[in-house]
């Protein structure tokens, strides 16, 4: 399963966490809005808003580091294709190079 990974490209990591992430945001929405609402859960009402909060917390926070790390990479990418066009390589003349071997 590692050698999976290794193997895949960094956005394809980054897509699979991001299914990971929206998958945690639902179980915390249905947590915190379905089973906290019912006339006695087994561990209290309490445990499961506490619990559903803190899910979609970590679900957020994680959609957004993601897509900020999607975005940074894009970014990156595009600025070195940018100064790699920029850069422009400069040969020497025929001339001057004769004139240098004659020396």
């Amino acid at each position: 399963m590692i050698k999976l990974f290794k193997r895949r490209k960094n956005s394809d990591n980054s897509y699979i966490a991001l299914i990971v992430c929206i998958v945690v945001l639902i179980i915390g929405y249905i947590t915190l809005n379905h089973i906290s609402m019912l006339e006695d859960p087994p561990l209290g009402n309490t445990f499961y808003i506490f619990l559903g909060s803190t899910l979609l917390c970590c679900g957020l926070l994680g959609i957004i580091v993601i897509i900020k790390h999607l975005r940074d990479v894009e970014r990156k990418k595009r600025k070195q294709e940018y100064l790699r066009k920029k850069h422009k390589i400069v040969f020497l003349k025929d001339t001057q190079t004769k004139s240098e071997n004659k020396s």
